[in-house]
């Protein structure tokens, strides 16, 4: 895995670098996402007992095997969609996280991911808001979201301070 992109190989020469941060590490499963897991989990053990059943007791008519390989193959798909939105969505999310970094300057905004920069410019018409634990910050044609802070305050704090001063 790549490490944490550095801001500071980012600044433009004579840039300012006033706040830099990044997410906080560990990102839990939803609550709705592990309802909708144990749903996918319940119907993928419920075709499996029925593929069971269905081979046990009626496992000598002609049409019941290919009845049965396609209850397989859905139970295997609904596994698989039941790993996909717990585990495999969260996995990948705290990769993204350990790959991305935030920081504010005296000129803009950026948040670097992997090799991804995504930046907007200060002025006068930019506004940042704290949301869910996090900075939204919208300028003219650009938004970013500095998710899962630690300190979502302070980091709001110093960029309102900022577009003040420019403003």
């Amino acid at each position: 895995m790549s490490e944490r992109p550095d801001i500071t190989a980012a600044l433009a020469e004579g840039e300012k670098l006033l706040w830099q941060g990044h997410p906080k590490p560990g990102r839990p499963i939803s609550h709705r996402a592990s309802l909708i897991g144990v749903l996918f989990y319940t119907a993928t053990i419920a075709l499996l007992l029925f593929a069971w059943w269905l081979e046990i007791y009626k496992g000598h008519l002609p049409g019941v095997r290919l009845s049965l390989y396609g209850l397989i193959g859905t139970a295997a798909f609904f596994a698989f969609v039941g790993l996909r939105i717990t585990l495999l969505d969260r996995r990948r999310a705290r990769a993204r996280d350990a790959r991305t970094a935030y920081g504010i300057t005296d000129r803009r905004v950026l948040a670097l991911a992997g090799p991804y920069t995504a930046e907007v410019a200060l002025g006068p018409g930019v506004r940042a808001v704290i949301k869910a634990g996090g900075v939204n910050v919208e300028g003219q044609g650009a938004k970013i979201r500095l998710d899962r802070l630690k300190d979502a305050k302070a980091a709001h704090d110093i960029l309102v301070a900022e577009i003040g001063r420019q403003g």
